[in-house]
């Protein structure tokens, strides 16, 4: 059997290496080729209809095949209308996508016509009717919807390649990684309809791939990535229906995960975008937002990583090693026989995706520092207190129900409690009667300090305690378990109703800090002014100024973070961090300095073609009282000025 399964593999990849340059010549001989412009990443104009000696080296294959594996011929005669509609299907995508290489065709008919290819494969028996139960063990029978979910998945995946295939060898390198993992399950599973077209097409790409990697002398074009990305996606269904109970589905996602990642990234940045880098009317409807989505750049993960440093094919070589990654953890997934398994490998692909994604510095998803979250607070929950109202009543509740989660597993008592809705809904209306009581909403959060969050403190312990009277004097009397829920109600309220007045403030200063745009500057000077001026600069928006860092002559400061800030050095060092940083200017702190020293920074200043700014900051009384004839002192007032020269 293994040396049946080595034929299946070689025959594609001998015919995928004979027939590709004759494909290359016929490419320039129609005019089917691709011409650099500000997006492409190649410099020469390229024949671009590789998926033409994909498809057939792979229609010359199959029939091979047939007679290296008599049991195939028996299985296909048994369901030749599904075999006829598949091979039909197969032979439409990629005529589908020959015609875009040649003609340029619009989204609308793409995604028409590959919506109306997917729902011939749903017919013809192709489908996903159950997937991983996200609660339980075992499947989830999703019948009633299995219909677009399974358009989805396949048009989602066919075109999830298409938007991989902008590096020479990506694709194709990336699909054939994943080919090799649904064989060697498909064939461990005893499913040799699936393990051997998945071979076959590994061995199509592998031949192919010796003219298409870095660098190449044909890409796969639209004819190749469609066909390829609609193979996955109907070998994807096939392979899992024989894998471990409970872990459908969860397979294919990780065999494409790096397909199905950038493509999300894709959409999600965005729709995000067009909030971000325009100003779009208020009148735009969602739909023009959504349109945004499939607007084409060059900021997919592989543009990122050349952006970071790397080279073309270095980069290619990355994402084939994330690729072999994920198949791994595919593959030790078909395996397990535990959910504790499922859940360390879900675990730690997250991670590792999540971690992926943030090396690739994409401002747009960066959603806590870009900005986006600001109007939030601003338009509603500050200037409208009735939401925040609204924002403290869900806290109020979650904080509830979360507590009793938490301990109801340790003491069953206080399900007498807990099922009294009237008790319930007391208690609850007591927080929020409190936190009104107390003067929790005249708060600014905008100018949130430390006393904003000792009053917070002080409301929240205030507001469980009246709870704790009410619940005690409504009938339940069990201290012991009253005590631990109110505890544990304290701390979880206390975090949600703190945390959400924190973030603004957060969020502010994270914006502030991230902004690519902005005058850069330099603080001379990590004492209490360069703070107050910091704070300042991080919490005005009107503000156009990147805070670099702080300089200051004590010594003993060098190296340490101020508020999140390194302190860069003293003035001596002042030329080289100038050559290492783009500064565009000086603000000194300093109430004191020496005049040479003020001098010396002057002078690196202006040669480095940096401003030096003094802010000078003092007190002053505005008029002169009397002295009061008692002898007893008279207050006086005062005011502060800020200037700088």
């Amino acid at each position: 059997m293994i040396i049946t399964y080595l034929y299946a593999f070689l025959i594609p990849m001998l015919l995928a290496l004979l027939i590709t340059p004759w494909v290359i010549k016929f490419a320039f001989k129609i005019g089917a080729t691709d011409s650099p412009d500000e997006r492409k990443v190649h410099k020469k104009v390229m024949p671009r209809i590789g998926g033409l000696a994909v498809f057939v080296s792979m229609a010359l294959s199959i029939p091979l095949s047939i007679v290296l594996f008599p049991e195939l011929l028996e299985e296909l005669l048994l369901n030749l209308n599904k075999t006829a509609l598949l091979a039909f299907s197969f032979t439409a995508i990629f005529a589908l996508g020959f015609w875009d290489d040649m003609k340029n065709l619009s989204p609308e008919i793409k995604f028409g016509i590959q919506f109306a290819i997917a729902a011939v494969i749903y017919f013809a028996g192709f489908k996903i009717s159950m997937i991983t139960h996200p609660f339980g063990d075992g499947l989830l029978n999703v019948e009633l919807i299995d219909f677009p979910l399974t358009l989805l998945w396949i048009v989602g995946v066919t075109n999830a390649f298409n938007l991989i295939d902008g590096l020479d060898g990506l694709a194709s390198g990336v699909a054939a990684i994943a080919c090799l993992s649904i064989f060697t399950v498909s064939a461990l599973a005893g499913q040799v309809w699936p393990a051997v077209l998945a071979l076959v097409l590994a061995g199509a790409l592998i031949g192919f791939l010796r003219y298409n990697f870095n660098p190449a002398k044909i890409f796969l074009g639209d004819s190749g990535s469609l066909f390829i990305g609609f193979a996955l996606a109907l070998l994807s269904i096939q392979s899992t229906t024989k894998i471990t109970t409970g872990f459908a589905l969860l397979f294919p996602v990780l065999v494409l995960a790096l397909p199905i990642t950038d493509t999300i990234i894709s959409m999600v940045r965005r729709f995000l975008g067009s909030y971000l880098e325009r100003n779009p009317s208020k009148d735009e409807s969602i739909l023009k937002k959504i349109h945004f989505m499939f607007r084409p750049d060059r900021a997919h993960i592989h543009h990122q990583l050349i952006s970071l440093g790397l080279t073309h094919r270095n980069a290619v070589l990355c994402l084939y090693g994330v690729s072999v990654l994920f198949a791994i953890s595919a593959f030790s997934l078909s395996l397990l026989m535990s959910r504790e398994g499922l859940a360390a490998v879900a675990i730690l692909s997250g991670v590792l995706l999540f971690v992926g994604v943030k090396k690739l510095s994409y401002h747009e998803i960066a959603i806590f520092n870009n900005g986006l979250m600001m109007p939030l607070y601003e338009r509603w929950i500050i200037n409208r207190s009735v939401y925040l109202y609204l924002v403290d009543l869900f806290f109020i509740a979650a904080a509830g129900m979360l507590s009793y989660i938490l301990i109801s597993t340790i003491n069953s008592g206080l399900d007498t409690f807990i099922q009294n809705e009237i008790i319930l809904m007391l208690s609850l209306a007591s927080q929020m009667v409190a936190f009104w009581v107390l003067g929790l909403y005249k708060d600014d959060i905008r100018q949130f300090g430390i006393g904003n969050a000792l009053h917070i403190v002080s409301a929240v312990a205030y507001a469980v305690g009246l709870s704790g009277v009410v619940i005690y004097f409504a009938g339940f009397t069990n201290i012991p378990v009253l005590f631990v829920f109110l505890v544990m109600n304290f701390y979880v309220l206390l975090s949600f109703v703190l945390g959400f007045r924190v973030m603004y403030r957060a969020l502010r200063f994270w914006f502030n800090r991230e902004k690519r745009t902005g005058e850069r500057v330099l603080i001379y000077g990590a004492n209490d002014n360069g703070l107050m001026l910091l704070n300042k600069l991080n919490h005005s928006p009107e503000m156009q100024m990147k805070i670099i860092g702080f300089l200051d002559d004590d010594q003993k400061l060098e190296g340490k973070i101020i508020n999140g800030y390194p302190i860069l050095g003293n003035h001596w060092k002042l030329s080289k961090t100038l050559e290492k940083q783009k500064i565009d200017s000086i603000l000194i702190c300093k109430e004191e300095m020496k005049s040479e020293d003020l001098n010396r920074i002057k002078d690196i200043a202006h040669s480095k073609g940096v401003q030096v700014k003094w802010l000078h900051i003092s007190m002053e009384s505005i008029f002169k009282l009397p002295k009061p004839a008692s002898g007893n002192m008279w207050p006086v007032s005062s005011d502060t000025a800020v200037s700088s020269n």
